[in-house]
């Protein structure tokens, strides 16, 4: 079942509802096309839909989510309930959103457009803060994949996982950025990607420089990474899907727990290598990443509101883009003692 606050079109789930059609207890008409109103939706509803339209109601979906996530132990009868929303608009419902991670309800959110990447609607519909809300909040696993086989294998394991007797909700931060997608076999990887990260270019041993990024970003990142490989051929390139996933597991290393996929991911680095992340989000997302292995950070992320314009000129303006990443790596060289 799928719900949505208005912006069920804005979120790509039109498809879904035109096959599905939408919820309502009795039959409805489809107004647009009784009034032969050109429309590519439709708008019918009756009993049998399998999408629920909330206007434009945020706090209300995180309502409707815990209940549909609740079913379960309710009724005896699994719902795999996804919300979709805008990802600055979490905020609108975080009180809702929190409570039914707490009562351990099991829904998935995809969230999308996110960050300034979401350029051209301003400030207003770009999101900072959020992927700090994924990390922090409890019994939410929050992911921020740049792939769509990387989104393939995170919806498969996701459903898993809300309906595993230790498992919880999901949270996808996703953009609408298109972004050229690698041609690769994806099994591999698949473990690496639910764990929060992998070696999109792996580094050579002793390697004093990484690049590590977050979700949209990857083009840049790339583009940086390749630009250095003439002076520092040995750099890697770490691409991360959720920093929330590394984080909680490298917490539990501290607390005596396994090995963590991330200090297994930064072993190769020499010990006074340096880090430069990048996400469009805040920095913090992946900061603390220089705690691991004490390695030297150069976080780049977007710490104030957003404004209006094309992607390439915010980015620039935001140090999001190649040419901001390879000016941290410049200075991430010159302070190596």
């Amino acid at each position: 079942m799928t719900c949505s606050p208005d912006v069920t079109v804005s979120t790509n789930l039109g498809g879904w509802v035109n096959r599905r059609g939408v919820f309502d207890r009795r039959e409805r008409a489809d107004v647009f096309r009784d009034e032969k109103v050109i429309s590519a939706q439709r708008w019918q509803m009756s009993p049998a839909g399998q999408h629920i339209e909330l206007g434009i109601a945020e706090h209300n979906l995180f309502l409707l989510l815990a209940a549909l996530g609740l079913a379960a132990p309710l009724f005896g009868a699994r719902l795999l309930p996804i919300g979709t929303l805008y990802d600055p608009f979490i905020n609108r419902g975080l009180d809702a959103l929190n409570y039914a991670c707490y009562q351990d309800a099991r829904f998935m959110v995809v969230a999308t457009p996110s960050g300034i990447t979401l350029a051209p609607e301003g400030g207003a519909h770009q999101s900072i803060g959020t992927p700090l809300i994924g990390m922090a909040q409890a019994g939410l696993a929050s992911f921020e994949p740049a792939f769509v086989d990387e989104l393939a294998v995170l919806l498969r394991w996701g459903f898993a996982h809300l309906q595993a007797e230790e498992g919880g909700s999901l949270y996808l931060r996703l953009s609408t950025r298109p972004l050229e997608q690698p041609r690769r076999s994806i099994d591999a990887l698949a473990p690496d990607i639910i764990a929060g990260g992998y070696w999109l270019k792996p580094p050579t041993p002793g390697a004093e420089l990484a690049i590590v990024y977050c979700g949209a970003v990857a083009p840049e990142a790339m583009a940086a990474h390749q630009a250095l490989m003439e002076d520092i051929p040995g750099a890697g390139l770490l691409a991360v899907t959720s920093a929330d996933r590394l984080h909680a597991g490298w917490l539990d290393e501290q607390r005596g727990g396994a090995p963590s996929q991330i200090a297994r991911l930064l072993a190769p680095l020499a010990a006074d290598a340096a880090l430069v992340t990048v996400i469009d989000g805040h920095p913090a997302t992946l900061s603390w990443l220089g705690a691991v292995a004490q390695h030297r950070i150069h976080p780049l992320g977007v710490d104030h509101f957003g404004q209006s314009g094309d992607i390439p000129d915010l980015y620039r303006v935001y140090g999001l883009d190649a040419d901001a990443i390879l000016d941290a790596a410049a200075r991430a060289c010159l302070a190596r003692p």
